[in-house]
């Protein structure tokens, strides 16, 4: 009588695989005020006994983008000796933004949709890849969403979102609303690090806002909306900075907008959420979630090969032996959303 083994069928990928966003964000509006006035609506109608509007006050106005002169150092390198001792040229058409002269306050706006049904692809071709996928996350979905939902509300509470508008700001403050708590959820944003993520966690707010972030990626049905607003005091008529607008073979800079009022891009903001990758090796710091750790601002890839997306993820649904920092990464990229197909399979003659 012979023993027969049944050998584990190895997973491949698929070469149609892909996932829906989890998180997903608007783009963010920006307005100038005052810091005194940030419980305020942007604007607030007060009425009479019978209803009658009888005075509107705007205590946060809309940031308008203007043309000015660029005022920073354009490249002149490789210039002829004849055009050395010219001033360093300047573009009249750029578009700046500032607070208004009276305002010493940005205040940037834009909400956030937290999405369950984590684990189950949008499209596979492969349905032993469908089913290793699933059942991996959904074995470990307590321990891995728990750890992202901290960093994702971490990135929240720092004011991360707001990039170069928080550099030398006099006050940053945040506050997220949401129907999953009763109160206001406020933040210090110089009390939580921009370089780890271990600072200031016992404050009680940001133990609900983990919860309410974790509830929605755990969850199948839940709807978790959350409302944020950033208040950064950098100084009356100071300048602000939205995003820039792709404008090819253009010398002037083009900010984006939004009804006339200047803003920062959705992909700008989601960025700065998901940053939470320092499981990468020799971390110093830590960078958005990307399948080969990339940031272009450095021309660098932190996950060039075996700690990348592909790698790892095969190597869980293989039964390796990857760490669960390794399994939040990969969970990560998959809540970020897109399309990890692998190459299609080549018919054999």
């Amino acid at each position: 009588m012979t023993n027969t083994i049944t050998k584990k069928v190895q997973i491949t990928l698929p070469s149609l695989l892909s996932f829906e966003r989890k998180l997903e964000v608007s783009d963010a509006l920006m307005y100038s005020g005052s810091l005194d006035n940030k419980d305020k609506k942007n604007i607030e109608i007060e009425k009479d006994k019978n209803g009658k509007e009888i005075k509107t006050t705007v205590y946060w106005k809309s940031i308008p983008i203007t043309k000015r002169y660029n005022r920073s150092t354009q490249s002149a390198y490789g210039i002829d000796d004849a055009k050395k001792a010219e001033p360093n040229p300047v573009s009249s058409d750029s578009d700046d933004a500032n607070l208004f002269a009276d305002n010493d306050t940005l205040k940037v706006s834009f909400s956030m949709r937290v999405i369950g049904g984590l684990g189950l692809p949008f499209a596979c071709n492969e349905p032993d890849f469908e089913k290793a996928i699933t059942n991996a996350i959904n074995d470990e979905k307590q321990k891995i969403t728990e750890l992202l939902a901290y960093r994702y509300a971490y990135n929240i509470a720092n004011g991360r979102f707001l990039w170069r508008n928080r550099v030398g700001a006099e006050e940053v403050q945040v506050t997220v609303r949401s129907k999953s708590s009763d109160k206001d959820l406020c933040f210090n944003a110089y009390h939580f690090s921009l370089t780890n993520f271990t600072k200031n966690t016992d404050n009680v707010d940001f133990k609900k806002l983990v919860s309410i972030i974790q509830n929605g990626l755990s969850g199948d049905n839940q709807f978790i909306f959350l409302e944020v607003d950033a208040y950064v005091k950098i100084g009356k008529g100071q300048h602000v900075f939205p995003s820039q607008e792709m404008n090819m073979n253009e010398k002037g800079k083009v900010l984006f907008k939004l009804d006339n009022c200047a803003a920062m891009h959705n992909v700008k903001i989601g960025n700065a959420i998901r940053t939470i990758d320092d499981w990468y090796d020799n971390a110093e710091f830590p960078i958005a979630i990307e399948p080969f750790g990339s940031v272009t601002q450095r021309g660098q890839a932190y996950r060039k090969s075996k700690n990348d997306l592909y790698t790892l993820m095969i190597n869980w649904l293989d039964d390796k032996g990857i760490t669960d920092e390794d399994k939040a990464y990969v969970v990560a990229n998959l809540i970020r959303g897109g399309v990890f197909s692998g190459g299609s399979k080549k018919k054999s003659n």
